[in-house]
């Protein structure tokens, strides 16, 4: 159980945040990986990989305990986290990392008009494959604040 007077998590948030934020930028960076530079030659020309839908797939199932998750951080972390001023730069950083692939995902999902779809793919991807990167920055800013490791 996370401790009442910390902004720590609670081990099975972290679990679930680690597993399914996981989860997230493996499938994406995976379709990614399969629409760019795995097309296949058909008989017809290029074709797309008959794997790109299942990593779409599996991303929309991952993101319903990742945005759990995310949601739940509003409840303790981020309220406590607050007054630890080291912390506020990266903690809303990641915060808005993750409301902008939110609302770009959405787009992705909703959108008609192709311009915004091109524009809003390339940002969603592109800060997608930034998220590994804040989270460490925001991960170890206290581990650097506290002397000692963050707890797994």
């Amino acid at each position: 159980m996370a401790n009442t007077r910390s902004a720590r998590l609670a081990r099975w948030q972290i679990l679930m945040l680690t597993i399914s934020g996981g989860t997230l930028w493996i499938s994406g960076a995976a379709w990614l990986l399969l629409h760019y530079f795995g097309q296949l030659q058909g008989d017809f020309g290029v074709e797309t990989n008959p794997l790109e839908p299942w990593f779409l797939r599996l991303h929309g199932l991952v993101l319903i305990p990742a945005l759990l998750g995310f949601g739940g951080l509003f409840v303790v972390h981020i309220p406590k986290g607050w007054k630890d001023t080291s912390q506020r730069v990266a903690g809303t950083a990641l915060t808005s990392l993750v409301a902008i692939l939110i609302l770009s995902g959405y787009l992705l999902y909703y959108a008609g008009n192709e311009t915004l779809r091109d524009w809003t793919s390339l940002c969603h991807w592109g800060l997608g494959l930034a998220v590994p990167l804040v989270f460490i920055w925001h991960y170890l800013g206290r581990r650097s604040r506290t002397g000692r490791p963050a707890r797994p």
